[in-house]
């Protein structure tokens, strides 16, 4: 009897195996942008499902909401707001929420990346003193840019974070992971990830038709500068404004602790650059700096 119980519950978990499997490993991908040659797809379990587009339009904004549900439960949700500038510069935000209790493994990937010339914003380590008031910020500079068939890119890193309580009252997001490392294969860019529950997951891209920079040189002083001022670079960027480091205290979360400060979002590293070394990149930053507060 203790036997052919045995062998019962090793077929069951058996069973459970390969379903599990098949539910967080087939997969299959939906068109989520498709505008001006720009196609972005999102690769997903099969039987994880986003709901009809939710569309929204306010000021500089479109933002689209889909609900996501797995296997019939309610998940999430994913965002995608196109913010359109008015120096031409669009930049997609794209926002997971996992509210489930199932870790998610998704791939956001830019398509039609054809014979494209990428340059690196971390060709080297970042130079991270801790601050007596933030403490050390381990974030990275963006990806970097990408010229493809006549269209510029500037592709920010991927942020998976979850919602911690502040002394004040408020919240932060504590950061868990950031992902600058990326790929251009077969003419795409694929962003992979494990979404854990209750976490959420940010990464943007800007696009233009002009170079970012009037040069090289100016790009590479920026890139530097960047690299050893870390509280001068806006990295993780939404469409409320910059997250950047808050202040610690004594509770260790706050070593990863990111947040709104309104002197950051309004980016003065931007405006300073902007004013000695003019480029598309820093208007653009300034841009989006205004239409963050809308």
């Amino acid at each position: 009897m203790f036997r052919k119980m045995m062998i019962l519950l090793f077929v069951l978990f058996f069973m459970t195996l390969i379903i599990f499997t098949a539910v967080m490993f087939l997969t299959n991908e939906e068109t989520i942008y498709d505008e001006d040659g720009v196609t972005m797809t999102i690769k997903k379990p099969t039987f994880l499902t986003l709901g009809e587009p939710e569309t929204t339009q306010q000021a500089t904004d479109e933002t689209t909401v889909r609900e996501m549900t797995f296997v019939g439960f309610d998940v999430g949700t994913y965002t995608l707001t196109e913010r359109t500038l008015e120096n031409g510069v669009t930049i997609i935000f794209d926002e997971l929420h996992n509210t489930g209790w199932v870790p998610l493994a998704i791939s956001l990937i830019h398509k039609g990346l054809e014979d494209p010339e990428t340059k690196s914003w971390n060709p080297r380590p970042v130079i991270n003193e801790g601050d007596d008031v933030f403490g050390e910020d381990p974030t990275s500079n963006p990806f970097g840019t990408i010229k493809s068939d006549g269209t510029h890119f500037l592709q920010g890193n991927l942020y998976v974070s979850r919602i911690i309580p502040q002394a004040n009252g408020g919240k932060a997001h504590e950061l868990r992971t950031e992902n600058p490392n990326f790929e251009i294969e077969e003419g795409m860019l694929e962003k992979s990830f494990w979404l854990p529950p209750k976490h959420y997951l940010h990464t943007w891209l800007m696009i233009a038709d002009e170079p970012f920079f009037e040069s090289e040189e100016t790009e590479d002083k920026w890139i530097d500068f960047a690299l050893d001022n870390r509280y001068q670079q806006l990295n993780w960027l939404t469409p409320a404004g910059p997250l950047v480091k808050l202040p610690i205290n004594d509770d260790p979360r706050t070593q990863l602790a990111y947040g709104y400060i309104e002197e950051r979002t309004a980016d003065p590293a931007s405006q300073e650059w902007n004013e000695t070394s003019p480029a598309l990149y820093f208007e653009t930053m300034l841009l989006n700096a205004e239409a963050s507060k809308n």
